[in-house]
């Protein structure tokens, strides 16, 4: 019974408890998110409107070379303890990157200080309890249903053997999810949401460079290096959730290199959303050196020079950054500008792994624009789009609906969908579609892919 964060939602303490936040299934969401707490034996025992009550344990995993509790530790617990008892105060709203949710209804939970001060060794199970105030407790839900960011100072207390072992300070900001995007009205970018952008674009940088060389040419130096270890932490993270992502990415990577390989006499690629796709570096040549032009957001292009310019011999390609807001600015009018971009020539536009997460709306404005850009009869469009069963959970295969769930638990929900892709193009102003299964492509019996559609459209 998860409902919207921006109005009080309604609902009893009781319903809230028993779908949200009671102590059994905070435990295994928190264990899933954050696997040092499982390791560690951490459970949450407690759970009250503004109150919280976990558990450490004294074992060999959380004690230091004394057989007490290792400090850091200590103040991990306090750390989920405080957040849980925080999160309680907020009726029916997900938390991100714990509930399944996505950027619309969920609050973006962060600790932006601490101070710990400990007491005593601790030589038993470890207990960790915040209370909230009830004055507190009424100004974060009065900040929090108006839109406003929440600020707050929240007490833990550690009992050990019935004796306080160590008192702390938590200091959380907490922030409706969706007001850390930028608008057109206040188009800065939260720090937040900045590392979100990246996050994913590593993410998706880790899968390709885990991907089966024997299957598609990739270069994993280069996929290796835009990942970083935090890409292929993430991607290995991700793998073990959706075991099926990986080769999702691989049979899309694959197909796109085809595509434009299969455009006589390619002049131009455009990559809508280039995050930090290595393609240029890895086809440029066997492409016949075209030119590459880059969209994204101006921070994400920051973060694709910063890696570009660390790649070892990466070779000499004709790259244009144009920076861009998919859904603020007019994408056709935003490269016609360009100086050296030429709607005439042979083009191929790559809209790779957007299109589900804009509404059918957007997605028929951004591709209606787009479509202004291939005027030359060799020029195409590459898309992908999830079936409406995807998105509206009526997929009666085992394994999508799995899938689903667990991009959901990821805060990486599906919002567009759409059954007849030709259609939907030709609405869009194309004239011929060509779209093919992933299941198909792949060969595969596996009827997971059969959800996933690769489009090439031509005008």
């Amino acid at each position: 019974m998860i409902v919207s964060q921006f109005s009080d939602s309604g609902i009893s303490w009781s319903q809230d408890y028993d779908s949200r936040v009671n102590p059994a299934l905070m435990t295994r969401l928190l264990h899933e998110a954050i696997p040092v707490l499982q390791w560690t034996g951490w459970r949450v025992l407690e759970v009250e409107e503004g109150g919280c009550t976990t558990e450490l344990p004294l074992n060999h995993a959380t004690t230091n070379q004394h057989g007490t509790h290792q400090a850091a530790l200590l103040s991990l617990s306090a750390d989920y303890t405080g957040g849980l008892a925080l999160a309680t105060l907020l009726r029916g709203v997900p938390f991100a990157g714990v509930h399944p949710c996505n950027e619309d209804n969920s609050a973006s939970l962060w600790l932006a200080a601490m101070d710990v001060r400990y007491k005593s060794p601790s030589t038993g199970h470890v207990t960790a309890t915040c209370h909230i105030s009830e004055e507190t407790a009424t100004m974060v839900r009065q900040r929090y249903f108006a839109g406003k960011r929440v600020l707050v100072t929240l007490p833990v207390v550690f009992r050990s053997n019935n004796e306080v072992v160590a008192e702390a300070e938590m200091k959380y900001f907490a922030q409706p999810s969706i007001q850390l995007k930028p608008t057109r009205e206040k188009p800065a970018i939260n720090p937040l949401f900045k590392h979100k952008l990246k996050a994913s674009a590593r993410m998706i940088a880790g899968l390709r460079a885990s991907t089966d060389s024997s299957y598609v040419r990739l270069d994993d130096a280069h996929e290796r290096h835009a990942a970083g270890p935090h890409g292929e932490l993430l991607a290995k993270r991700l793998q073990r959730i959706l075991p099926h992502l990986q080769q999702t990415v691989a049979a899309r990577t694959k197909h796109i290199d085809e595509t434009l390989a299969s455009v006589p006499g390619l002049q131009q690629v455009v990559l809508l959303g280039a995050g930090l796709d290595m393609r240029p570096f890895r086809l440029c040549q066997e492409l016949g050196r075209p030119t590459f032009f880059e969209m994204d957001l101006p921070e994400m292009l920051e973060e694709r020079t910063r890696v570009i310019s660390q790649l070892q011999d990466r070779p000499v390609v004709q790259r244009r950054m144009v920076a861009a807001d998919f859904k603020r600015d007019d994408l056709a009018s935003v490269l016609l500008r360009h100086p050296d971009f030429k709607p005439n020539l042979p083009t191929a536009i790559v809209y790779e792994g957007c299109s589900m997460y804009f509404t059918e709306q957007e997605n028929r404005e951004i591709l209606t624009l787009i479509s202004q850009l291939l005027q030359h009869p060799d020029s195409c469009l590459w898309s992908d789009m999830v079936t409406q069963n995807v998105v509206d959970g009526t997929t009666e295969v085992r394994e999508i609906a799995a899938f689903v769930e667990g991009m959901d638990q990821l805060g990486e929900k599906f919002i567009f969908g759409c059954d007849d892709p030709s259609s939907f193009f030709t609405d869009c102003g194309y004239q011929k579609s060509e779209v093919v299964t992933a299941q198909d492509y792949l060969a595969s019996e596996d009827p997971t892919f059969s959800a996933y559609r690769f489009v090439v459209s031509k005008r």
